[in-house]
Order: C-alpha cells, then sequence, then structure tokens
C-alpha cells in the first residue's frame, strides 16, 4: 500500500500543475544592437578625366594605375596602367587608353577608336597629384 501515499502525492503534484495561473511570461531579452553601420567607401581621387564622345568618360584614379571608364551604355570598366609605358597606357579586356600630348585615344580591339579630350575636374579633387 506504499503505493497509495505515492499516487495521492503524485496528484496533488499534477493539479498543481495545471493551475488556474498561468505562469509569468520569460523576461524579454533587450533587443540586439544593430550592427555597426558600414562607412562608405571614401570617393576616388581623380587625377585626370578625358571625354571620348559617343563611347566614355575616363578617369584617371588611384595615383595614375588606373583608368575607370564610364561607358554610355552604363557599364563602368577598370583598366590597369602598362607599368613604363610611355605615353602612359591602360588595357584590358580589348580595350586601350592612351594619353598623348593632344589628348588621348580609347580603341577596341574591333579597330574603332574615338578621340578624347581632356575635361575639367570637379573642385575637390586636385588638379595635379605629382
Amino acid at each position: 500500500m506504499r503505493s497509495v501515499p505515492m499516487l495521492s502525492a503524485l496528484a496533488v503534484v499534477m493539479l498543481a500543475a495545471c493551475s488556474a495561473e498561468p505562469p509569468a511570461p520569460p523576461a524579454h531579452a533587450a533587443a540586439p544592437a544593430p550592427p555597426p553601420a558600414t562607412p562608405a567607401p571614401a570617393p576616388e581621387t581623380v587625377i585626370a578625366a578625358y571625354d571620348c564622345p559617343t563611347a566614355a568618360v575616363v578617369e584617371i584614379i588611384r595615383e595614375g594605375r588606373f583608368a575607370r571608364l564610364r561607358m554610355t551604355d552604363g557599364r563602368i570598366v577598370n583598366l590597369g596602367v602598362i607599368r613604363g609605358s610611355q605615353p602612359p597606357v591602360w588595357s584590358e579586356v580589348g580595350l586601350r587608353f592612351v594619353t598623348t600630348d593632344d589628348g588621348a585615344e580609347l580603341s577596341q580591339d574591333n579597330g574603332r577608336t574615338v578621340r578624347c579630350t581632356g575635361t575639367a575636374l570637379p573642385a575637390s579633387a586636385p588638379a595635379d597629384a605629382s
């Protein structure tokens, strides 16, 4: 008969668990802090700019190591400088940009060449990086 008191105790525990009072809600954790804002990339310093009508606007950036082409179809292409080239030549993906004493030329492997003219730099850009 030992099981009767055990069953009685179990019944009391079960009834207590089913009481009308709901358990207290768990404490809400503090909302996680938002991730730190990623700073906007620093604008590239443009040391020279050229307009190549019907083809692109070319900006010489990163101390002359790259020429960034903003093509008229919306694409942006970066050309790497060919080290030691005189006059300076930037080339990549079938495109070639070369500066000359009287301007510049943008050419494609398919033979199309466009004459380019130097343009004024924005007021915040240095006119000469030397």
